[in-house]
This record gives structure tokens, sequence and C-alpha cells, in this order.
């Protein structure tokens, strides 16, 4: 079977509904989301209309995926966030729909599954820190060696990375949204019967999405000097 392992869209329509065409390339049968679909830019829910369509998804919910409940629910300060991150949360406040807040009120912070006997863990985090937890590339792994899977799916860090500890493969297919290695947008593809990791880079027109942070006056610059930062594969 084949797997497309996808996180960290954060609101980029452009990058995730191009990689959307290129899975199709892959005879993918089943999708595993690692969270994060709120943040930074702007069409969460065009992104979650295409996820309440999608057969075979297995979404969970990221950090700022509850940041934006809290925020929703009185529990966190909208400014605070909007100071810091930008205007994306605050006009998803605005213009979410009822099926879309329903589909995110039911999101989890984890999934455990078995497929083709090999068993599957999904986090935005890692396994002790489900939302928040970061495991880059350059992680000492010796917490990892105490999990009984066979793969742990895991975003948040918005690297690519493929670590081995023992019997356990630790997977980060990076992000659709806003890579922070220098790379392109990427998911990644799990074959379960060769058991094999291939990431995906996703090559889109980023100027279009720079152009929008560009209209919205008063944007943290960051959110544009990120974008132009990658796509050195």
């Amino acid at each position: 079977m084949k797997i497309a392992v996808f996180s960290d869209i954060h609101g980029n329509k452009h990058a995730f509904f191009k990689a959307l065409e290129l899975m199709r390339n892959y005879e993918i049968e089943k999708y595993f989301f690692c969270g994060d679909i709120c943040g930074y830019y702007y069409y969460h829910n065009e992104i979650i209309d295409v996820f309440r369509k999608m057969r075979n998804l297995y979404c969970i919910l990221g950090n700022h995926d509850k940041i934006f409940l809290d925020i929703l629910y009185g529990k966190l300060n909208k400014d605070q966030y909007t100071n810091r991150y930008g205007s994306s949360i605050e006009k998803f406040l605005s213009n979410i729909t009822q099926e879309n807040l329903s589909y995110m009120k039911n999101l989890k912070t984890e999934l455990y599954c078995e497929i083709d006997k090999l068993k599957i863990a999904m986090f935005h985090g890692t396994p002790w820190n489900n939302l928040n937890g970061y495991c880059y590339p350059d992680y000492s792994f010796s917490k990892y060696y105490n999990q009984k899977y066979n793969y742990i799916f895991q975003g948040h860090t918005h690297y690519r990375m493929h670590k081995k500890v023992g019997n356990l493969n630790i997977v980060n297919p990076g992000s659709l949204g806003q890579p922070r290695d220098g790379k392109l947008p990427s998911f990644a593809v799990f074959d379960t019967i060769e058991k094999t990791i291939e990431f995906i880079s996703v090559p889109y027109d980023v100027d279009n999405l720079i152009n929008e942070v560009k209209k919205n006056i008063g944007e943290p610059i960051y959110l544009i000097e990120i974008l132009r930062g990658s796509g050195n594969d």
C-alpha cells in the first residue's frame, strides 16, 4: 500500500493543491496529515473543504490548530498571536464555516493504527509532547527506544527527516506550507510492502503567496523571508 504523509500546511493552499496533483502519480490509498492546517497564511477554509471530501484521510490537530480553537473559545489572547504570527488566525476567526469548525473540533492530538502488520503512530510533535515537542534531525533519539511502533509520523519542525531507531522509523515529511530547511515544500510516500520512504518535493509559484502577504499591511516580514529562503533542493 502507498501512503502519503504530509504536514504543516499553514493556510498555504498554493503548495497544498500542487501537492495533491503530484500525489495522484503515486497510487496513494491512504493519507496521513500530521497537523497544522492553521497559521501564517490565509486559506484555511479552502484546505479543510478538501480535507472533508478526502477518503481515507487520517488527520490530527497541530499546535496552531489548537491555538486557533483556544482563541475562539476565549482561552488565549488573539492580539498576542497576531503580533507574533500575523493576521491569518484573525481572518479565520471571522470566516470559518460551521462545517469546518465542526471538523476541527473533532480532531485528536494523536492517532494509532495498524496497516499491513505495521504499527503506526502519528503526532504533531513527539509521543511525549503531542502538540509542542520538537524533534530535529540532529536530535538525540534515545527517548524513542522505548516506543512500541514500527513507524511514527510527526511534523512541527518543518524539517524533512527519516531516522531509524532500532525497529522504529521516525518520519517527518517536512512542511507543505512553510519549509524551514532550505528545501521545497514536501510530502513523503511510504510503501508499506517495500517499507520505503520517498520524499517528494513540491515546486509551486511562491510569488503568488508572497504578493498576498504583501497586501496584508503589517504582517511580520519573516512570513515572506522564509518563503524566499525555501526551494534549494
